[in-house]
């Protein structure tokens, strides 16, 4: 049985490696290309943007008690020879996921010290999110394992601290391997309805606590799982035929829950897991609800061109979700196409499923284009597409997020 979540342990333990160069399409970015496929994804980049290889989140990074500042004061130390500060991400002073990690290390210390709950749970998350960061993008070096594991662990430690009805649990599949997931169950209730919940090529199972925040508080469950090949899910990767081997096992662990109600079943996959999303949400007819929030189903899988608008770091985890190494362009040109919903003769306009689906994105997004989202909501009777946004990739507002909360709860 595969080892799935590690100890609580400081990075200073791990035994240093020497990990291959991170990404070779990042080495080969000059600041201006970096800096024009990573507008392409988000709006309002802060201007030191043009430096890094990934994509600086502080938005999001902020959201769970870190400080910008506090952000920044690691940046600064991060400096590789590259012509991007972090194309590299070698397991030593100067790169991305050991400098995290040393900061992640100090502010669990800190947590561990602390005998308020409300107060250490507060700490724990600030801890979880400086390891998150220092994991991200996932591309499964050992490093970034390590620093996820601990992410993981005291994001789970911070929010039973703070009260929450929240496990680690394991999601068994036939080969008799498991997926990591945790489920987050309301204070109260029982005969509870239930959302399974997956995110994109990086965005990892603990990254939707705000949209799991607002299910829970309606009384939903909510089970969160990493996308084939990305996250704690890092021995996987998506396989043809087997493509929602992940989703199919989330299903089956809520239907035989006892807190779950097995006829109340919603589905919501993000960006790169559309493949995965789609193929579940087309051969499960007891779903009540399916979203395809920016999904990825045709685009830059059939079209590599559009990846020109599409930053390194996430066309590099996108290879590795396939199954290849990080930025083998040669191995994505000779195996993206298989997996897009055109190719395997999905986008024909005859509708497959009459379960309520809905297809959201921004109005333009190199990953799923429009027309990608009207064929995606054109595979169920009851499809319908929402738009927020002019550009970028997935709709992150409030009001997005209020419109697929509603319409999950509307429907399931």
């Amino acid at each position: 049985m595969r080892k799935l979540l590690l100890p609580l342990l400081l990075s200073s333990m791990f035994s240093p490696i020497v990990a291959p160069m991170l990404s070779l399409s990042a080495q080969a970015q000059t600041t201006d290309t970096n800096i024009a496929s990573h507008s392409s994804f988000k709006n309002n980049l802060d201007e030191i943007q043009q430096d890094f290889y990934r994509g600086l989140r502080f938005e999001d990074w902020t959201k769970t008690g870190l400080a910008e500042i506090e952000i920044k004061k690691v940046l600064q130390a991060i400096n590789s020879d590259g012509k991007l500060r972090d194309a590299e991400n070698l397991n030593l002073p100067t790169y991305w996921t050991y400098e995290f990690s040393q900061a992640a290390d100090l502010l669990l210390q800190q947590a561990q010290q602390l005998k308020d709950p409300k107060a250490a749970a507060k700490a724990y998350m600030k801890a979880s999110t400086m390891y998150l960061i220092a994991s991200y993008p996932n591309l499964k070096r050992p490093n970034e394992i390590f620093a996820l594991d601990n992410a993981v662990n005291s994001y789970v430690k911070s929010l039973q601290l703070a009260g929450d009805n929240v496990e680690l649990v394991r999601l068994p599949l036939a080969d008799g391997t498991s997926v990591p997931g945790i489920l987050h169950l309301p204070v109260q209730g029982t005969n509870l309805p239930a959302v399974i919940w997956s995110g994109g090529v990086d965005k990892t199972l603990i990254e939707h606590h705000e949209s799991v925040l607002k299910l829970n508080a309606q009384g939903y469950a909510v089970l969160t799982f990493d996308m084939p090949g990305g996250g704690l899910d890092y021995k996987h990767a998506l396989t043809l035929g087997e493509l929602d081997s992940s989703h199919n096992a989330a299903f089956k662990f809520l239907q035989q829950n006892d807190n779950i109600n097995a006829d109340r079943i919603g589905v919501l996959g993000s960006s790169g897991s559309g493949p995965a999303l789609l193929e579940f949400a087309l051969n499960e007819p007891k779903l009540k609800a399916v979203v395809a929030r920016c999904s990825l189903v045709d685009g830059p899988l059939t079209n590599a061109k559009l990846l020109d608008f599409i930053p390194a770091m996430s066309a590099d985890a996108l290879i590795a979700r396939l199954g290849g190494d990080p930025s083998d362009m040669n191995y994505y040109i000779n195996n993206a196409a298989k997996y897009s919903l055109a190719t395997r003769g999905y986008f024909d306009g005859k509708a497959r499923i009459d379960t309520p689906l809905l297809a959201i994105n921004t109005n333009k997004d190199p990953v799923a284009m429009p027309e990608d989202v009207q064929k995606t909501a054109a595979l169920s009777s009851q499809g319908e597409t929402a738009f927020f946004g002019k550009v970028g990739h997935c709709p992150d507002s409030k009001a997005a997020s209020d419109y697929v909360i509603n319409f999950l709860t509307k429907n399931i």
